[in-house]
């Protein structure tokens, strides 16, 4: 058994503008909370100068975050939770949201645990 999922993707070919502003980075993550139905707490966002985003969501079951490169059209995007997820939403998501073209999708269990404990 294992504590949690944490999943990558590394969405490449994405539409540049869509990649530039926190006002449509912020609304891309909080759509994935949103649709995986996990918990939000707090969010954080950094616009660079002249484009590029760096978002955070805190969430109760872990974390939601983006970085993003407009000037190679490219995201990379991460999710950790303790709640099981559907990580090919997040792909299909991902591609409509961002326009991209390829997304790699890497996943690794976390906090392999020998001995759960039953409730």
């Amino acid at each position: 058994m294992h504590i949690g999922l944490h999943s990558t993707w590394d969405v490449y070919d994405c539409d540049r503008d869509k990649l530039s502003y926190v006002p449509y980075i912020s609304e891309v993550l909080h759509a994935i909370v949103d649709d995986l139905g996990l918990g939000k707490v707090k969010d954080a966002f950094k616009q660079f100068e002249p484009v590029g985003v760096t978002g955070f969501i805190l969430l109760e079951e872990s974390h939601i975050s983006i970085h993003t490169w407009p000037e190679h059209g490219y995201a990379a995007v991460d999710v950790f939770s303790c709640k099981p997820f559907d990580v090919v939403a997040v792909e299909n998501k991902l591609k409509q949201l961002l326009g991209a073209e390829n997304v790699v999708t890497r996943n690794l269990e976390r906090g392999e645990v020998p001995n759960p404990i039953s409730s």
